[in-house]
């Protein structure tokens, strides 16, 4: 038996090697702990019984975080993959071996529903034995094994020894990404779609319109979307979209596609005047699509019906935030004609937690919440900040604000499951305020929503989706948990990166763990993970001052 390596540094040259995680993010239930075994020779691992699209995500992974050569074989690999549901099920054989991880709750977001993510990894001298409830459970525990292998300087594969075991809290797992106020291109979005498998997300909810821009191409409405003043296209052609929704498939992440409406559609309004009907808007910056105005119900139908075309997974966001400027009366009445038109095109509804006061929705829907009592603001205050023919508007934003926390108890009491995204702790272009690297500084002050107050990485972590959805109201349903990024600040991929990491893996240490990593233990296991970052093509995340590196 070849003598164990000295753990390789993590901040220096590692002599060919990879530098080790201490741990995962998520974590799992049960940690195997034990001194490190080899797993393989030569810059190579050979891997038996994984599918097709599990072995090609794995051997990427290996490739790109480690430089290994993942090789198929039939029989004796180092890693070998078995999928049996029934060992999982209760009653089935060996289920009180198996089956120790608790059950998921929530609601499940995928075209198929129902798949067991539970897994087992079994590390020994020579040998890792995957066993999973369903082949998306044995990806997500190949996830977790090549980020606990490391590399020496002569090529042999090292992991820990023992058993890891373990399977989502939450069922709705996922990352709102907006895509309007600084297009990305499908390539970018291929690296985030990368970044949420690592972490075990299983959902790019893809915010596509908005008053800025209109970022999916349109048949029925083709003038919606153009291209940028230098001629390069800032929208997804509908088989750039498709191919973005089946390499995300492929990596048992679900795209739920957002249209907002009736706000948020300045874009609309600019391409297709006439749908302001007989009316004008209150200011020519708040725009929204009127019930009255037949024009603007059959354009609604139009996007949606377009939207659920190219959308295999059971749902559709319909947006439905921040109507500001609309009579209460036709918010409500728009908003019951596109959950119909949502629903007949054969999708579920999900729907910011405005759409709430509509008093349509059912437990068949999803509610996301981002805005609650702390979010409330001095109207005043910010009338001095703002031009005089704004007023009116601040009035109408501070009463929307005002009423939110309502929304939720009203969702609650109708059965609707609800998403949590507290804007105070998941929205991820808050900026910083920790200080940065000194070569981040800048940047740290650059971006980020100016808006918001400052939080720390540590802040960020500090709180649990079951405590904040009891503190909401009674009764509630957690659909699960999404982030969100918003790009107003944003010049680049690299200023996301630099938003969405470390936080990002934060969140889902809540939305996955069972029995989630205190903040010091959090903040030790994100040592390692820098490096991986990085080869995702996530080089710019954020460092906090004095942090390794």
């Amino acid at each position: 038996m070849p003598a164990r390596p000295e753990p390789l540094p993590t901040d220096g040259d590692t002599g060919g090697g990879s530098a080790p995680v201490n741990g995962l993010v998520p974590t799992p239930v049960v940690h195997p702990g034990g001194p490190s075994v080899q797993v393989g020779r030569g810059g190579r691992l050979s891997l038996a019984g994984a599918e097709p699209a599990a072995h090609e995500w794995f051997a990427w992974a290996a490739q790109t975080l480690h430089g290994l050569r993942v090789e198929p074989v039939r029989a004796g690999a180092d890693v070998s993959v078995r999928v049996d549901g029934d060992r999982w099920r209760p009653g089935g054989d060996g289920a009180s071996e198996e089956a120790c991880v608790g059950p998921v709750t929530g609601v499940d977001p995928r075209p198929v529903p129902g798949a067991d993510e539970r897994h087992r990894i079994g590390i020994e001298e020579g040998r890792v034995a995957v066993s999973g409830a369903s082949g998306e459970a044995a990806f997500r525990a190949l996830t977790s094994l090549v980020q606990l292998l490391r590399v020496d300087a002569r090529g042999d594969v090292w992991a820990p020894s023992g058993v890891l075991e373990d399977g989502p809290r939450y069922a709705w797992r996922g990352l709102s990404l907006d895509v309007v106020r600084h297009f990305l291109t499908a390539a970018e979005v291929t690296r985030v779609i990368d970044l949420l498998a690592l972490h075990k997300f299983n959902v790019l909810h893809l915010h596509l319109t908005d008053s800025e821009g209109w970022r999916l191409e349109s048949r029925r409405r083709p003038r919606l979307t153009r291209t940028g003043p230098d001629g390069e296209r800032e929208y997804y052609t509908r088989e750039e979209f498709a191919d973005l929704v089946e390499y995300a498939a492929l990596r048992h992440v679900t795209v739920v596609p957002e249209v907002d409406l009736p706000g948020h559609t300045g874009a609309a309004f600019d391409a297709y005047p006439e749908l302001h009907g007989h009316v004008r808007p209150p200011h020519p910056r708040v725009r929204f699509l009127r019930p009255d105005v037949e024009e603007a119900r059959t354009f609604a139908r139009d996007v949606v019906e377009e939207f659920a075309e190219l959308t295999p997974g059971p749902f559709l966001h319909l947006g439905g935030d921040e109507p500001f400027g609309m009579d209460h009366g036709d918010y409500v009445e728009f908003v019951r004609h596109t959950h119909r038109y949502v629903r007949e095109a054969g999708k579920r509804v999900v729907g910011w937690q405005e759409a709430a006061r509509a008093g349509v929705l059912n437990g068949e829907d999803v509610l996301q919440y981002w805005i609650g009592a702390p979010d409330e603001f001095d109207p005043e205050a910010l009338k001095t900040a703002v031009p005089e023919e704004f007023h009116p508007l601040v009035d109408q934003a501070a009463e929307t604000f005002r009423i939110s926390p309502g929304d939720v108890p009203a969702a609650a009491g109708s059965g609707v499951p609800v998403l949590l995204s507290p804007n105070s702790l998941v929205y991820l272009d808050r900026p910083y305020a920790d200080a940065a690297e000194p070569d981040q500084e800048a940047d740290r002050l650059r971006l980020g929503l100016p808006s918001y107050e400052p939080v720390t990485v540590a802040g960020a972590f500090d709180w649990d989706p079951g405590e904040t959805a009891r503190s909401l109201a009674p009764g509630v349903i957690v659909a699960g948990v999404e982030a969100a990024v918003w790009g107003e600040t944003l010049t680049g991929f690299d200023d996301l990166a630099f938003l969405l990491l470390p936080r990002l893996a934060g969140v889902s240490e809540k939305a996955w763990s069972h029995d989630p990593a205190t903040w010091e233990e959090h903040a030790a296991l994100l040592d390692g993970y820098g490096r991986f970052w990085t080869a995702l093509g996530f080089g710019a995340h954020f460092r906090a001052a004095g942090a390794p590196r």
